[in-house]
């Protein structure tokens, strides 16, 4: 009797440190950051919030890590969340929220903390996931500074060719899309185990990820990803520009570049950040340097609209510039020859939508009868506080350069 005594006051000391140390606030905090993070489709400071056990169901650390990130990469609009319960078990203390996204669709994420306040599961989407590796930023050989990789324009859209495990595919050039994705028309699902959750969203609609392609080798120009698993979509309305779409190249995989598009001249040009400039006066150019914000995977710059000031991001994936669905009743002074139309892109197919003409500023650079989309965008406006986005329109006039190192975008002459 005296040894389960003994025993039981041992147990309860236990219990009694790990109420301790476990702060509710302080996870709390952590789980809202994680949160926050996938709002932004942004992981830094993602690893620091991990526990050395942290997992996903039997894929454990370093891999779980990189599967949390890229799901961050690839998860739907957030446009709030509340918390739903706290329980505390010997296994730990676990937190519950729900989250709504842009249609208005709830979901519950869960996250276990041990006794030091450390993630030790964080399901966002509230699915079993099963990944081995998930490294979507490219890498260059040691000494290669510039990358030049051609492009054709179909529909007034960038397409590059990527080379995928000895076949060249034609790769959408979009950096309004967070990560890189596969066409699951010429990619099907070849690894263990099951993907469900958010694809990313594109001015249309909602694109849903429906499972991951092991790619041993893409390269693009020099620049490549080596064993990495990809989400794939359907991504068949992107067809619609009339050359097989394979693949979505998203912001991910060119981050640590400096990207130059040249439109007029038929290619991108992927340069080391530390020596952009030194390039840029080598090769003869006057340039126009604009800051900007860095907003999730956008980045984003103060502008003008027929005189009205906008935040907008700069998206290479835009055929058109975008607007609000009622900028012309607010605004019909910036507005010429309005009309109706459809937008096709990823997500759910095309929707009908209102087209006109408008003047954009940005930086001292005035730019004159640019087509121009007026549809939804809340998921933008209220996630990030963007009003809407710049691209091909303005990639066609404009030789341009993209820094997400610096924040900034260089208008070159």
């Amino acid at each position: 009797m005296k040894i389960w005594r003994l025993a039981f006051a041992m147990l309860a000391t236990t219990v009694t440190l790990v109420g301790q140390a476990q702060d509710v606030n302080t996870c709390q905090s952590i789980a809202e950051r994680i949160l926050t993070a996938a709002q932004d489709h942004s992981s830094d400071g993602i690893d620091e919030l991990l526990a050395p056990e942290f997992h996903f169901s039997n894929i454990k650390q370093p891999i779980a890590g990189k599967v949390l990130k890229q799901i961050i990469a690839q998860m739907p609009t957030i446009t709030g969340w509340e918390q739903s319960n706290v329980e505390r078990d010997s296994t730990g203390l676990t937190l519950r929220y729900i989250w709504t996204d842009s249609d208005s669709t709830t979901t519950e994420a869960t996250f276990l903390f041990n006794a030091d306040n450390m993630v030790v599961e964080a399901d966002l989407l509230n699915a079993e996931v099963s990944i081995r590796r998930a490294t979507p930023t490219a890498s260059v050989p040691s000494g290669v500074n510039i990358a030049r990789v051609p492009i054709e324009h179909h529909g007034g859209l960038p397409i590059v060719t990527v080379t995928i495990d000895g076949k060249p595919c034609n790769m959408f050039f979009d950096t309004g899309a967070p990560g890189v994705i596969l066409s699951s028309k010429y990619f099907d699902h070849n690894i263990d185990g099951d993907v469900m959750g958010g694809g990313g969203r594109g001015a249309v609609g909602k694109g849903t990820a429906s499972g991951m392609h092991h790619v041993n080798l893409m390269d693009m120009g020099g620049t490549s990803l080596t064993e990495t698993d990809i989400m794939t979509s359907d991504l068949s309305n992107l067809e619609t520009v009339g050359v097989e779409v394979h693949g979505i190249l998203g912001q991910s995989y060119y981050k640590d570049f400096d990207v130059l598009f040249d439109f007029k001249g038929s290619e991108i040009v992927l340069l080391n950040p530390d020596i952009t400039h030194q390039w840029l006066l080598n090769e003869g150019y006057r340039c126009q340097t604009v800051s900007g914000v860095m907003k999730g995977h956008l980045l984003t710059f103060e502008c003008q609209v027929g005189g009205v000031p906008v935040v907008l991001a700069f998206d290479s994936g835009a055929q058109t510039n975008l607007l609000a669905s009622d900028w012309p009743q607010r605004h019909p002074s910036t507005v010429k020859g309005i009309k109706k139309a459809h937008l096709t892109g990823y997500g759910e197919g095309q929707a009908s939508v209102t087209k006109g003409k408008t003047t954009l500023v940005l930086g001292n650079r005035t730019f004159k009868k640019l087509q121009t989309t007026f549809s939804d965008v809340s998921h933008l406006k209220e996630s990030k506080g963007i009003d809407g986005l710049f691209g091909c329109e303005v990639l066609a006039k404009q030789k341009l350069l993209i820094s997400y190192k610096r924040q900034e975008i260089i208008l070159i002459d």
